[in-house]
């Protein structure tokens, strides 16, 4: 078979190399760059394809925000920690009540850095398409980006999202909107992606046109499981091989989850089993992560790491270090191969096809893939559930291990909810919790407060998943 590895890299390139390019395979994704300084550009300088292409490249940069948007911190860390992925280790009253899934409107948990990415991204598609119109992968690759920002919202905010805009250099406010109407404006933008990402058959409009058919699959099943085979059509010819990374480095930033996790020691790789007390005690359905020793989740306990790494608040034991992302600059997948081969499989979930899901599910754990800078070895098969419900644990379980750390746990958890009938108590941790009380009820975030600049918002339409 043939083996493909694409990867996204983006590297700094100067305004008049970049004109040069623009008609060029564009062979460097998503570096973090920060965005221009609106304030520091003189406004003649704006309207010309080096401008469009600067603003693209300060676009692409964007993706920064769901790692480390604030200070290390962002949404991807803290679904993860809502979820079952983290757990607190910091002394923060405002992040113990995340971890304990009771959430309120104390922090925005970089829901300004998210939102406000998509105006960053709307202008640099309106300078592309406006002064460098020919650049359709580029464009599409932008359309994918905004999809991307619209799903992430979707998956972690509750019902009751505004996708305001500025429209001519005015504010448009956006009325609010249940999850799965956002998730239709990002299915439609990854629609539009596909388009200008299909006028090409040079390598760079192929390796976006996967990237926008990965996405729209992973949307597509995220809105109703019904269209899971429609998502497994479309990704049909997507090496598993495929990766979009995000990539850092001194100049851009580090990697969020290495922040965290390796420096800071804020949040811990969770495991299914805590010390309340001076007692072990399990928790009720969350998976084990830190003990399951699997390659796909590799960690360290910080007593035996080396060097040694010892929770920020100095009492969270044990700590485990993820040594998926063990570098500073280590890339963070966004979109993959291995995503594919999972909506394919639950494709054969939903065709009642459990065979054929765990034919999927092997195949993948003899593939040797490619996580950030982690090559997963060959893993035991899978056995065949007895029954759909057994399929669906499992199927769950393995898609947790595989994605572990990019943002897809929580939406999965509540897709578990909403799309397959189980109750928040069947799906998410619940008992007592480490640091005192009981886990509380909460399954995504609330908008924050500093929305209500919006006149047409007044919180959230429910809490529901």
């Amino acid at each position: 078979m043939k083996t493909q590895l694409d990867r996204a890299r983006w590297t700094t390139i100067a305004a008049t190399v970049a004109v040069l390019a623009i008609g060029a395979c564009d062979r460097v994704k998503t570096e973090l760059l920060e965005p221009q300084n609106p304030g520091l550009v003189d406004p003649t300088a704006v309207n010309s394809p080096t401008a469009a292409l600067a603003l693209r490249v300060g676009a692409l940069g964007r993706y920064k925000q769901l790692t480390n948007g604030n200070g290390g911190e962002s949404i991807w860390q803290y679904g993860g920690t809502l979820a079952d992925e983290y757990k607190n280790a910091d002394f923060s009253s405002d992040r113990i009540k995340v971890d304990q899934r009771l959430t309120d409107d104390f922090s925005s948990w970089n829901y300004a850095g998210t939102t406000q990415s998509r105006g960053f991204i709307r202008d640099a598609i309106a300078a592309m398409r406006t002064y460098a119109p020919d650049s359709a992968a580029m464009i599409g690759e932008l359309f994918a980006e905004l999809a991307f920002f619209e799903m992430t919202m979707a998956d972690n905010y509750c019902n009751g999202i505004p996708l305001g805009h500025t429209e001519n250099g005015l504010q448009v406010n956006g009325e609010p909107l249940t999850i799965l109407q956002v998730y239709d404006s990002a299915a439609n933008h990854l629609d539009t992606a596909m388009t200008f990402s299909a006028r090409g058959s040079d390598a760079n409009s192929v390796f976006i046109n996967r990237l926008s058919r990965v996405l729209k699959a992973r949307v597509l099943i995220a809105k109703d499981k019904s269209n899971a085979g429609a998502a497994a059509a479309l990704v049909a010819n997507v090496p598993t091989t495929y990766v979009y990374d995000m990539t850092f480095s001194s100049s851009s930033g580090s990697n969020g989850m290495w922040s965290l996790n390796n420096s800071t020691a804020r949040i811990s790789v969770a495991d299914s089993v805590d010390v309340v007390g001076g007692v072990a005690n399990v928790i009720k359905n969350a998976l084990p992560f830190a003990s399951a020793n699997d390659p796909r989740v590799p960690v360290c306990n910080g007593d035996q790491c080396s060097p040694k790494v010892v929770a920020e608040d100095q009492v969270t034991r044990p700590f485990y270090v993820g040594l998926l992302y063990k570098g500073q600059f280590d890339p963070l997948v966004l979109a993959s191969g291995v995503d594919a081969r999972l909506y394919e499989a639950e494709a054969k979930l939903q065709g009642r096809d459990i065979a054929g899901m765990i034919t999927i599910l092997n195949d993948l754990r003899q593939a040797k893939p490619t996580i950030g800078v982690t090559t997963v070895p060959p893993m035991a098969p899978l056995s065949t559930p007895a029954t759909a419900d057994a399929a669906t644990t499992l199927l769950f379980r393995e898609k947790a291990f595989w994605t572990f750390g990019r943002g897809q746990r929580l939406p999965d958890l509540r897709r578990l909810i909403r799309q397959y009938g189980r109750s928040q108590e069947q799906v998410f941790p619940n008992g007592l919790y480490f640091k005192g009380g009981s886990y509380g009820p909460d399954v995504n975030f609330p908008i924050p407060s500093s929305e209500a600049v919006n006149p047409l918002f007044h919180g959230c339409l429910d809490r529901k998943a």
